[in-house]
This record gives structure tokens, C-alpha cells and sequence, in this order.
């Protein structure tokens, strides 16, 4: 049995600002990707300025803004009744399910001996934001650690007993910057976003109206644009759902060397600013 802490608390600087946690990804925010992952944790606790479902505990790093190693830390804090394993993810790995795959099925031969399980990239790194620890070595080696404000993951494990564990199939790959994202998109391509969009030919629309319109229909992706649409639905104000879809389309214009991903991102950033849904709305 494992407890999961996933590390969300970053200022994605590299990504131009805006919450990594909320990217969409394939229709889906890359924090539920990795929430996804975790559905057999015994307790689920998410660190970091970001909305997390019911069920999944939140906490952050005090101060604010100190670092992965501090935050974990705040969740281990956060866990009442610790299980014997902590399972630790950044919130930025989309292929998180692959990933703790990977450590839950090492774990069944790991060696008595070992205090984690740790995937290791294609240069043969030790990922500890992608890792399986047994949660009293884990304690032990913050307690020897000290503060771990604004230090590094990678020192405060120095001490610890990892198991490399080749990833496999899995990617341990994160997106820290807008071209990763932009890779990460383009090399897997999202499904139409509902079986209710397959059962319609919205692109005979979009191309009728980019016709009349003198417009290029090789730029609208409209799944994209709907599963925005549903996003700002269920998370803000209904009304908002078009109005999102409208101001998309004036930045995708005004900016045309912009990726469509990255303004998508910024966009997602404003849906936290959008009106709670009211029984009237």
C-alpha cells in the first residue's frame, strides 16, 4: 500500500508563467493525468495553488514558492495515517500512468535493501519526482536533511538507497518548456473530445464557414476549441464557454507566429478568474 504526494507547487517560469498543472493535454488538465495514476493510493495529496477533486487532499510548501524538495515535504505532512510506500510525481509527467506502472510492477521484486524505486531517463538520471519510497527512509532523510527550503530534491535523497528502474515504455519525459509541450502534442495526437463530437461532421461546418469567410480551416482545430469550451463550462461561468472560444480566436489572429498550444495555455491560466456557476446560470 502506497500513499501518492505530486508536486505542483512550480512557477513554470520556463513555461512562460503559466500553471503547468492546468495544461491541456489530449482534452484532459495534465494534473488529472497524473491523478489518474495514483487512483490506488491509500491517501492522495497534491502540493501546490491548484483545484484538485474531491478526495485528494491540498497543501503548500510554507513559505510559498521554496521548492519541490519543501514540498514534499508539506505532503508528508499532510498524510495522517502514512502507508508503508510514498509514492512521489511531479504534476508535469503526461505519460504518469506508464510511469507508476512501471514502480508499482519493480516494486513486487525490489530488495529488502532498498529504500526506493526510482525511474531513470534515457541518460540514465535518477528522476526523484517520478519514484517509490519507503515512506520511514523518506522521513529519515529530511530529518537528516534539515530545512529543505529552496534546496534540491536530488540532495535531500542523496543519502537513500534508490533502485534504478528502467522506464520501459513509459515515458519519464516532463514539459518545462513551451516546445516540449508543443512535442509532447504533436507526437500524441488527441481524440476527437466526446463520442458526441465523433457522431457529428463538425469540420464540413468549419470548412463551409472558413469558405464564406475567407478563412484558412487548416488553423481551427475544433476539438480543441470545444473541449476549452467545456473546461470553462464546468469550471466557470457557462456564458464564458463561447466568449473563451471568441477571445481564443482575436489572439490566435493578432499573434499568428504564436503556438496555438501556448495561447491555449494562457487561456486556461484565466479560467480560475471566470464567475462560479450559480443555480440561476
Amino acid at each position: 500500500m502506497y500513499d501518492a504526494i505530486i508536486v505542483a507547487g512550480g512557477q513554470g517560469s520556463r513555461m512562460g508563467g503559466v500553471s503547468k498543472a492546468d495544461l491541456d493535454i489530449g482534452g484532459r488538465r495534465l494534473l488529472d493525468i497524473v491523478l489518474s495514476a495514483v487512483t490506488g493510493a491509500a491517501t492522495t495529496v497534491v502540493v501546490g495553488d491548484v483545484a484538485v477533486p474531491d478526495g485528494v487532499l491540498l497543501t503548500r510548501e510554507d513559505p510559498p514558492g521554496t521548492g519541490p524538495a519543501a514540498g514534499l515535504l508539506a505532503g508528508l505532512d499532510a498524510v495522517g495515517a502514512p502507508a508503508p510506500w510514498t509514492l512521489v510525481l511531479a504534476c508535469d509527467l503526461p505519460d504518469a500512468p506508464a510511469a507508476v506502472r512501471r514502480l508499482t510492477d519493480a516494486l513486487a521484486t525490489a530488495p529488502e535493501e532498498a529504500d526506493g524505486l526510482c525511474l531513470r531517463d534515457a541518460g540514465g538520471e535518477l528522476q526523484h519526482l517520478a519514484a517509490l519510497y519507503r515512506t520511514p527512509a523518506l522521513r529519515s532523510a529530511f530529518a537528516a536533511w534539515g530545512d529543505p527550503a529552496n534546496r534540491s530534491v536530488r540532495g535531500v535523497m542523496a543519502s537513500l538507497s534508490l533502485l534504478p528502474v528502467d522506464p520501459g515504455g513509459a515515458s519519464v519525459e516532463d514539459l518545462d518548456t513551451p516546445e516540449q509541450l508543443a512535442h509532447w502534442i504533436a507526437s500524441h495526437p488527441a481524440a476527437p473530445g466526446s463520442a458526441e463530437d465523433d457522431k457529428r461532421d463538425w469540420r464540413t461546418f468549419v470548412e463551409d464557414a472558413c469558405a464564406r469567410l475567407g478563412l484558412d480551416p487548416a488553423g481551427i482545430d475544433e476539438h480543441a476549441i470545444l473541449r476549452l469550451a467545456r473546461r470553462v463550462a464546468h469550471q466557470g461561468a457557462r456564458p464564458m464557454a463561447p466568449v473563451s472560444g471568441y477571445i481564443l480566436g482575436l489572439a490566435l489572429g493578432a499573434r499568428p507566429d504564436a503556438d496555438p498550444a501556448m495561447v491555449m495555455a494562457e487561456l486556461q491560466d484565466a479560467i480560475a478568474t471566470a464567475p462560479e456557476p450559480t443555480l440561476e446560470d
